[in-house]
């Protein structure tokens, strides 16, 4: 029997480097080669979406919201919020229309409702301005001056106003983006916030201009 196995690997061997078999080797050496570059340009990687490019004035969607910016202007004060820009910086305030889709009411910032929406004053708000980097946290306030944080109700659009503090030359040499990011709504995972909600960010979607006025 062992005499046998190895005539018969030897005549496997033998057939496997026949000429007759030398296309299929060039064969299966290029279908190599072609799956080698394939891994090595980023074949086996996780697709990456790139975000919409939203115009100003156009609405950006998500899931759970919907965002368009208006207008943008730079400040050094906004008087009725008792807001003002540190030496050496500036405020880009950013006019947009924010409409909640979800069937709760949420707040721009902090918690309303038990939900906690981190559309700002988070480490990763669903809304955050690309190409220049604020110096703090952002401001909200709706366009009419009133002083109380702002509460978006399920499918009520409102105005509403976002201080972001920049150094004053943050914007000679970049142009700010506003970055949309979608979010899923995960529920408290114990009984005393089992109720609470907190949208959490997930993938960038949109990406609109913010384009200061004269």
């Amino acid at each position: 029997m062992v005499g046998a196995a190895r005539q018969a690997a030897d005549g496997a061997a033998r057939s496997a480097f026949a000429p007759a078999a030398l296309p299929l080797w060039g064969a299966a050496v290029a279908v190599i080669g072609l799956l080698v570059a394939f891994v090595a340009f980023g074949g086996l990687a996780p697709a990456t979406s790139q975000p919409l490019l939203v115009p100003a004035g156009s609405e950006a969607r998500t899931s759970l919201y919907a965002v368009t910016v208006l207008d943008a202007e730079l400040l050094d004060e906004v008087e009725e919020q008792y807001l003002e820009a540190e030496p050496g910086e500036t405020l880009l305030v950013v006019t947009v229309r924010l409409e909640n889709l979800s069937d709760r009411a949420v707040g721009v910032e902090g918690t309303a409702d038990r939900v906690a929406s981190r559309l700002l004053s988070s480490s990763a708000p669903l809304l955050e301005l690309s190409g220049v980097t604020a110096t703090d946290t952002a401001r909200s306030w709706r366009s009419d001056g009133s002083l109380r944080a702002v509460v978006l109700q399920p499918g009520v659009p409102a105005e509403v106003r976002i201080a972001w503090p920049l150094a004053e030359d943050a914007l000679t040499e970049a142009a700010p983006h506003l970055d949309v990011y979608d979010a899923r709504a995960q529920s408290g995972q114990v009984i005393l916030s089992s109720s609470a909600v907190t949208w959490r960010r997930t993938e960038l979607v949109a990406r609109t201009p913010v384009e200061v006025g004269p």
